[in-house]
């Protein structure tokens, strides 16, 4: 029966972990953003590496939790992320493709 305890506490706790390990991925995504709204673009790519290496390490970890219903709680969560990571990747890549002038122009405006 003691076995039986531990087991379901390490699944707990196995579970909280990934979950955190989600909700800094989230925080990261929100300093994204603002980082890339003032402009600082290496900032915004070190925050989405970091977003990205957190995706990859929770997706290794999930097949590890036996409990479905997080599991899959866990999984659609990921596949927010997933997107987001997609979306923002190709943002920066848009982005890049502007002149650095024209982006200049467009912060000042914005500024104002």
């Amino acid at each position: 029966m003691e076995l039986r305890k531990l087991a379901a506490k390490v699944e707990n706790t196995r579970a909280e972990f990934l979950q955190a390990d989600l909700a800094l991925c989230f925080t990261f995504v929100d300093r994204f953003r603002l980082e890339l709204e003032m402009g600082n673009r290496n900032a915004a790519q070190r925050l989405l590496a970091k977003t990205d290496k957190g995706y990859v390490d929770i997706l290794r970890f999930l097949i590890y939790l036996t409990d479905v219903r997080r599991r899959d709680e866990i999984k659609q969560e990921l596949n927010r992320i997933r997107m987001i990571l997609h979306s923002a990747r190709h943002r920066l890549r848009w982005e890049s493709s502007i002149p650095s002038s024209i982006r200049k122009q467009s912060q000042s405006a914005n500024d104002e």
